[in-house]
């Protein structure tokens, strides 16, 4: 379903923007300016003049708008993208049902009702990273905290609220990470605000308060990228690119200090243009929290709290990592090794501490009036699902939600139903089954990464060339994809028909575009563990990879992939962790039956959570080389205080989703 502002609408707010050109920013122009190639080529220009036209309508209607600085208003409520969702007309329809309810209302007091209506329509349940635009997660009535957030964000800016989603990349004390929502609020009349901070669609009574207010005061980093790589705020600025301004908001939640590091050859000279990477433990893994790239004098600084890092420093092949535990300001360091090296360390990792004391989240407020209005808000929306939703013994569609009708109508008109219903199952994830369309069933498009699920089996059949071997494929990709990084740093996946069409895509979408296009042409084709696309029957040579090794990793059976241990591939100097599903049964007794990998060095590290956050790690390099098999042997360290399961894979916006409402 499409929601469109209407016709006689629309025209008077661009008429409204043509007349005052010469007064007010051109904010389509803006838009275009820093927009990703993905979000250019995938949307018309139409949509993003309907974007700025309801927020040219919040910015006369809405009271509070005109207290709102221009650098708010450009950065923070004119951007449509929060994070790697779909785009949607989520700002116009918020917008109908939401102003009327808050437009007498104090600009603080509007921000509060906005997170209660979101409230109302959304409650917390982990799924995947692909984030679900704004309209598919009101209607499911459930997103993880990324899309929670993602939700709040639209209908704050919606309604000319300025709003950003901060995120913390990874927890130190635990393996998992949150995002909320920030909003600009005014202080006075006079255009003087300050940012503030809440749960999304988990609200409070005041601003400034949330379940994470503990886990946050031990952040390593709380970041968020701006809109516009001219944004000047008063935040620090971890780095700039042709579409972002990423800043550093952990001052808000946490101690911080400044860590710097100075990057040296052997003879102490210093080394420009080095990669800084600062590296948290968690899921396993040494997580790259903020990467920085070192001035002339080869330095480089990172504004974090008081948790253990690990910096690791590449330049080309040669690469360093080095511990550096809490207190400790400053670290210089020498790339010395290459991927032949030898190196294994054990490493005792602290996670910072809290001057706050830790909230007792088994307790749901039903007592004050915020508790009371989240027990209302919680039977609106279970009502709300009671009528739309299928309730009854197919267990497909159950899982499609509101999206029911259109998974029920697709199997009635198949001619064989069982293959249809298998496709389902096989085909799409469980997010895909509650926002797939019917173009898209129809189309037989499957998943490949967590990119949107549009059709393009029948168009890209029809824009390549036909009678293509998996090499002459991807020989023909070579010659006729450019690949452009700098245009979508974020590398948010462009559809694989706009790839086909405008030749030029990031290096991400081209991977999806490569296995997407294969498909189309008959081929079996999917992504590796390295996120490489891989087309069946394809030589090495024309995959442009490395012959193959095998790497049997033994372990005790109950060690688990990306819970004890992670394997990451060195390339540049720089470890890209493999990905493979906790629940991926082609794993067993993890790596038993050895695992075919690309000839190079790899990263095994291995990690005991301790009971309070701490962490018994340990790294190793491993060589994997063309024809021939490696085996290694891990045992991850032990404690008596060592943490169980079920903390180690806790996601504290799961936990914690009781904390102020009983999440349907």
């Amino acid at each position: 379903m499409r929601h469109y502002l209407s016709a006689t609408f629309l025209c008077m707010a661009l008429l409204l923007l043509g007349a005052c050109q010469s007064e007010k920013p051109d904010y389509v122009a803006f838009l275009y300016k820093y927009m990703p190639t993905s979000d250019s080529v995938d949307y018309p220009r139409e949509y993003w003049e309907r974007q700025v036209a309801m927020s040219e309508r919040a910015r006369v209607e809405m009271p509070w708008a005109k207290l709102v600085p221009e650098t708010e208003w450009r950065h923070f409520v004119v951007p449509v993208r929060v994070n790697n969702e779909s785009l949607d007309e989520a700002r116009t329809v918020i917008y109908e049902e939401l102003a009327p309810r808050i437009k007498d209302m104090t600009m603080e007091e509007a921000a509060l009702e906005v997170n209660h209506w979101c409230h109302e329509k959304v409650s917390y349940q982990p799924s995947d990273g692909r984030t679900s635009p704004p309209l598919t997660t009101m209607a499911n009535a459930i997103g993880r905290c990324g899309e929670e957030s993602t939700f709040t964000v639209a209908a704050m800016r919606a309604v000319g609220i300025p709003a950003r989603q901060v995120y913390c990349p990874r927890w130190s004390h635990t393996d998992s990470n949150h995002a909320w929502v920030e909003v600009w609020v005014a202080d006075d009349d006079k255009g003087n605000g300050r940012w503030r901070f809440m749960g999304a669609c988990e609200p409070e009574a005041v601003l400034d308060k949330g379940w994470f207010n503990w886990a946050a005061s031990r952040a390593m980093l709380v970041h968020t990228r701006v809109f516009g790589a001219d944004y000047n705020g008063k935040e620090e600025v971890l780095g700039r690119d042709e579409c972002y301004t990423e800043i550093n908001c952990l001052p808000t939640y946490a101690p911080t200090k400044n860590l710097k590091v100075e990057v040296v050859d052997a003879n102490g000279a210093p080394i420009a243009d080095a990669t800084v990477d600062f590296r948290v433990y968690n899921y396993a893994e040494f997580y790259p929290i903020a990467t920085q790239k070192t001035d002339a004098q080869g330095k480089a600084s990172f504004t974090t709290g008081f948790g253990d890092l690990v910096v690791w420093v590449s330049t080309g092949d040669a690469f360093n990592a080095v511990y550096v535990p809490a207190k400790q300001e400053e670290v210089k360091i020498t790339p010395s090794l290459t991927a032949s090296s030898v190196s294994a360390q054990e490493l005792d990792l602290y996670a910072p501490v809290s001057s706050l004391p830790e909230p007792d989240r088994s307790i749901v407020d039903t007592v004050s009036e915020n508790g009371r209005r989240l027990m209302k808000e919680d039977s609106i929306r279970v009502a709300y699902q009671k009528a739309t939703f299928y309730w009854g013994e197919d267990e497909i569609l159950r899982k499609a939600r509101s999206n029911w009708q259109v998974i029920e109508s697709f199997i009635e008109q198949a001619s064989d139903k069982e293959a249809a219903r298998a496709y389902l199952l096989n085909g799409l994830s469980e997010k895909d089954l509650r926002d797939v369309t019917m173009e898209a069933l129809l189309d037989s498009a499957t998943r490949i990464s967590t990119e949107p699920l549009r059709p393009y089996m029948d168009e890209l059949a029809e824009l390549l060339p036909s009678g293509l071997t998996p090499d002459t494929w991807l020989q023909w990709v070579d010659e006729n994809i450019t690949v452009d990084d700098e245009g979508n740093p974020l590398k948010i996946f462009m559809s694989p028909v706009s790839v086909a069409m405008h030749k030029t895509t990031d290096s991400r979408s081209l991977e999806v575009f490569k296995v997407a296009g294969a498909r189309a042409l008959g081929m079996n084709a999917w992504l590796d563990a390295t996120g490489a696309a891989y087309v069946e029957g394809s030589t090495p040579e024309a995959q442009n990879t490395s012959a193959n090794g095998t790497l049997t990793v033994q372990a005790p059976e109950q060690v688990k992939y990306f819970t004890d241990f992670s394997l990451a591939r060195l390339v540049d100097g720089r470890p890209q962790s493999l990905n493979f599903d906790d629940e991926d049964q082609t794993l067993g007794n993890p790596f038993a039956n050895g695992l075919e990998l690309p000839e190079g060095a790899y990263l095994l590290v291995t990690g005991t959570r301790l009971v309070g956050g701490d962490v018994l790690a340990s790294y190793q390099i491993v060589q994997v080389k063309a024809g021939e098999a490696s085996v290694v042997n891990i045992t991850p360290r032990q404690s008596e205080k060592k943490a169980t399961h079920d903390l180690l894979n806790l996601q504290d916006s799961d936990k914690d989703a009781s904390a102020t409402s009983v999440q349907g």
